[in-house]
């Protein structure tokens, strides 16, 4: 009776989470979907089986049309949706905090639909590009307001798992898009259907946050921004606000008592004033709190350098260059399938375990694979008489012994990443930005974290050439090291704490000031 009462009680909570964190499934959908679009045989010309496609240049017209890319030019069609992202998460960090979350979801959804029509549907290169670039556009904001919006509506006994959770949506794109490419592949043209799956679902995402009610910690933010006016006008806004972060925590604490909701309303109320303090709070401001800043930033950072982006966007041709010419789709699908286990498994114990502790663990299992899988890539061969560096990727295979080391080592490596850095990363960023400078100051870890993310995913085919698959999994190795002690170090535990909890944990702040920071 216990567990259904505290169901019922979240039953909101998790409606909202639905609905916000589709966007994420639509991230990952294009993540999962890129390794089979932007590879040979499909956007990319495959000379020896042209069949009736034909070599297209930027402006020719045509849906018979294939296109021949350099390594160079794989790498950024591949990052165009996250140097998109980039500008967008730009635009959030000055106006986040006027948008309000569930706006720039709403924005979000569209941008997403635009961009897969115009990509799917698009007869020349350049239309394909810019459908790839709005779609990006969407990712930023999707991902700007999701974490935000799940933390600030779901209580402290399940924020964690939540904002958690929303990682396995992503991967639940991810494996959706490895499965669709890996039942699709070789198609030729076919990748157009692929990207057009993505507008359905953003057309479900935008209906459905349309039927729930804006973050109360955002009303109450702009009720404490308000208030600082004591004109009529400016309080009767204030009302305004007030009454919707009400209603919006009635909604999200379904079955709790009027007097509950209340009391957490005007304890919501009393941080944001203080927070906010009797100045208006500028977007340059989230650089006054060096210490959530280099927590956020460091870890998606430290996300993106390890590895594991690019190795998911690439990681089709990754297994054909170990010799799966023939099943590198299906392969790449069984290690989605894989990541999607390990962060249930996550999402299941956050809440137990702590952050820290699955950070220290996740990396480790990362660094363990990276060390196998680079080992295995040192023993490749060619069917060929020539040289491993200028055989075809189609005539490169490993020892049977090594081939099955290098699929568990990337399996393990995409399990270690969703026990650590995948889940954890993006709601510690969630936690530990205090309330009058979080929207300003979630945008400046968002544009770290996908400019990161285009620099490692644009130059790993020019480092797998030059250093060869060994030499980059090496360095993603040395990279989980300096992950590790960086964990140690830096990184707070939050677990079981509000947010309010948190700030005053960092920051130390109380009647909108900065006091001196008290350790974590």
């Amino acid at each position: 009776a216990v567990n259904s009462k505290r169901v019922m009680s979240n039953a909101n909570v998790y409606r909202g989470f639905a609905f916000i964190a589709l966007g994420g499934a639509l991230f990952g959908y294009v993540i999962g979907i890129t390794g089979n679009v932007v590879t040979t045989g499909a956007l990319v010309c495959d000379h020896s089986k042209m069949g009736r496609m034909r070599v297209g240049g930027f402006w020719e017209v045509g849906y018979d049309l294939c296109y021949d890319l350099s390594d160079l030019a794989q790498g950024w069609v591949s990052s165009l949706n996250i140097i998109a992202a980039t500008l967008s998460s730009m635009v959030c960090f000055r106006y986040a905090d006027k948008l309000g979350r569930k706006r720039e979801a709403i924005l979000g959804s569209i941008l997403y639909f635009c961009g897969s029509v115009i990509a799917a549907l698009g007869p020349n290169l350049f239309l394909i590009l810019l459908g790839l670039s709005v779609y990006g556009l969407g990712i930023g904001f999707a991902m700007h307001a999701a974490p935000t919006y799940i933390a600030e509506i779901s209580p402290p006994s399940i924020r964690g798992s939540l904002v958690s959770a929303k990682e396995a949506i992503i991967v639940c794109g991810i494996c959706a898009g490895f499965g669709v490419g890996a039942a699709l592949a070789g198609a030729g043209w076919s990748w157009r259907w692929i990207m057009s799956v993505g507008s359905v679902l953003a057309v479900v995402m935008f209906l459905g946050i349309l039927t729930i009610p804006r973050s109360p910690r955002w009303l109450v933010l702009r009720a404490a921004q308000e208030g600082r006016d004591g004109t009529t006008l400016m309080n009767t806004q204030v009302e305004r606000y007030v009454k919707e972060a009400r209603e919006s925590l009635q909604f999200f604490r379904l079955g709790v008592s009027e007097q509950e909701v209340e009391t957490e309303l005007q304890s919501l109320l009393q941080d944001a004033r203080s927070s906010v303090g009797t100045a208006p709070a500028k977007w340059s401001d989230a650089f006054n709190y060096p210490k959530p800043l280099i927590i956020g930033c460091g870890l998606v950072t430290l996300q993106q350098v390890t590895g594991q982006p690019s190795v998911l966007y690439f990681a089709t041709n990754i297994f054909k260059d170990a010799g799966f010419s023939n099943t590198a789709a299906l392969a790449s699908f069984g290690v989605g399938f894989v990541k999607l286990i390990a962060t249930l498994t996550t999402v299941w114990q956050i809440d137990k375990f702590g952050r820290r502790p699955l950070l220290v663990i996740g990396t480790s299992i990362m660094l363990a694979a990276l060390v196998a899988v680079g080992v295995a890539f040192l023993n490749r061969e060619c069917a060929k008489p020539v040289p491993i560096d200028e055989c075809q990727q189609n005539d490169v295979s490993l020892p049977f012994g090594w081939a099955i080391v290098s699929v568990v080592a990337l399996a393990m490596y995409t399990a270690g990443y969703q026990v650590g850095f995948g889940p954890i990363s993006w709601l510690m960023i969630s936690e530990v930005f205090p309330l009058n400078v979080r929207g300003a100051a979630l945008s400046i870890a968002a544009v770290v974290n996908f400019t990161m993310n285009v620099v490692v995913t644009t130059v790993q085919p020019t480092l797998l050439s030059a250093i060869t698959p060994s030499g980059v999994f090496f360095t993603y190795a040395v990279l989980c090291v300096v992950s590790i002690l960086f964990v140690v170090g830096v990184v707070p535990e939050t677990k079981g704490k509000t947010l309010e909890e948190i700030e005053t944990m960092l920051v130390g702040r109380r009647g909108g000031k900065m006091e001196a920071e008290m350790h974590a």
